[in-house]
């Protein structure tokens, strides 16, 4: 009798879940059609803020080709190599004589090994350009691209050449790792229980400062204890599976904490 009152209770919680997913959407649809009718809703301002994002991101990518094409204003400026740009523009065949040519698939090999890449056919198009064209478009271009490929450079070194770097970096996969794990591990004991439930900012603060601390022994443990990498992972398993733990168990009390509240006891 048990057993058969929690299936019924079940499939009222399947459907109540499925109808307030329905709700959902259905709300947010008529929301977004009274703010159009209200006059709070324009597409235009969407598909101007959409064009304003492929813009700029039109413009990383050029500045971007642009900073590794020419080596500095001057070099963009110059006009003797504009002027061999413009003598290596490419011949355009006839139809006639490109069908009657014969080429053998070694040439045609050849032929494209040596077509110049994107960045040497690029610097090509710009030099080919006027020089007041090339001064008031490439050249701030190329500042732009090279002070986003310095940021990037720096940036890389930080994470991947310092002993900070590798702390940051090591945090990161160990917050990840934990997050994922303890998502994984609450999803498979309350799955009823939401997401945002489970990851609340007290459990997302415990285990940040669980992966700060795990990265803190990684860094320290090493310089006192000569065996450590060898216990490094036991070491982990034990201090994340004790928070991971400690996590669910209080998850478990949140769940039937929401359970009595969604679901009154019978009287």
């Amino acid at each position: 009798m048990a057993d058969k009152s929690n299936k019924n209770l079940k499939n009222e919680n399947s459907g109540d879940f499925i109808l307030n997913a329905g709700r959902r959407i259905t709300d947010g649809i008529n929301t977004r059609a009274d703010a159009y009718l209200e006059g709070t809703y324009d597409p235009a301002k969407i598909i101007k803020k959409n064009a304003l994002k492929g813009a700029a991101g039109a413009v990383v990518a050029l500045s971007l080709l642009t900073g590794l094409a020419f080596s500095g204003p001057a070099d963009i400026m110059d006009d003797q190599a504009a002027a061999d740009a413009y003598k290596s523009a490419p011949i355009v065949m006839d139809v006639d004589d490109f069908v009657s040519a014969e080429v053998d698939d070694d040439d045609e090999a050849e032929e494209e090994k040596s077509k110049p890449g994107i960045v040497a056919r690029f610097r090509q198009a710009v030099l080919s350009m006027p020089q007041h064209v090339r001064i008031l478009f490439a050249v701030p271009l190329w500042a732009l691209g090279t002070a986003l490929m310095t940021l990037i450079t720096f940036l890389w070194n930080i994470l991947f050449a310092t002993p900070v770097g590798a702390f940051i970096a090591s945090f990161a996969a160990g917050f990840a790792i934990l997050t994922g794990l303890f998502t994984a591990t609450a999803k498979l004991l309350f799955p009823d229980l939401p997401i945002r439930k489970i990851l609340c900012k007290r459990n997302v603060m415990i285990l940040m400062v669980t992966a700060l601390g795990l990265s803190s022994i990684d860094a320290v443990a090493p310089l006192y204890w000569h065996n450590y990498p060898l216990a490094a992972a036991f070491v982990k398993v034990v201090i994340g599976g004790s928070v991971i733990g400690l996590l669910s168990y209080r998850t478990k009390k949140l769940f039937n904490k929401v359970k009595s509240t969604v679901i009154p006891s019978a009287a």
